[in-house]
């Protein structure tokens, strides 16, 4: 399984993709959707709105920013499991691909057993993204296991 990142211009203008691959596309709120090109291969898209925020101890975020759910990631999760087996490419962009793209990539990467750290050494990826979207793979792993126990 390959796992790329990318900007909004990026996957609007079209991306030659050798496999059939699917995309999690990430916008602002308040913004519109990519326009995701339906080329060839294109399996399924996963529209989702949150803000680049990370929410710290002791400081509230504005209410008009919206930071990612443990419901986005869980959805991102879902999305994933769905279309392993037979996407040969996971696309992830955001509206610079440059932090919410590269943190979702990662935590794909690492609920899948590849090495998420080109993610880390190329880009800056979104620690609290990163970690929401890692904790929904880690809580349905472990209630598969407490599930077969």
């Amino acid at each position: 399984m390959e796992i790329r990142v990318c900007d909004r211009d990026e996957i609007e203008r079209g991306m030659p993709i050798r496999s059939d691959y699917v995309v999690i596309s990430i916008h602002d709120p308040g913004k519109k959707r990519a326009n995701v090109k339906p080329q060839s291969g294109l399996r399924d898209v996963l529209f989702l709105a949150f803000h680049d925020a990370e929410p710290a101890a002791g400081f509230e975020l504005p209410p008009e920013i919206q930071p990612i759910t443990a419901a986005q990631a869980d959805a991102i999760r879902k999305f994933v499991r769905k279309h392993e087996a037979d996407a040969g490419a996971i696309i992830v962009h955001c509206e610079q691909g440059m932090s919410r793209s590269p943190a979702v990539a990662a935590a794909i990467s690492d609920a899948l057993g590849l090495d998420p750290r080109r993610f880390w050494q190329f880009h800056t990826p979104n620690a609290y993204v990163y970690h929401t979207v890692a904790d929904a793979f880690e809580r349905a792993a472990a209630g598969r296991k407490a599930g077969g126990q």
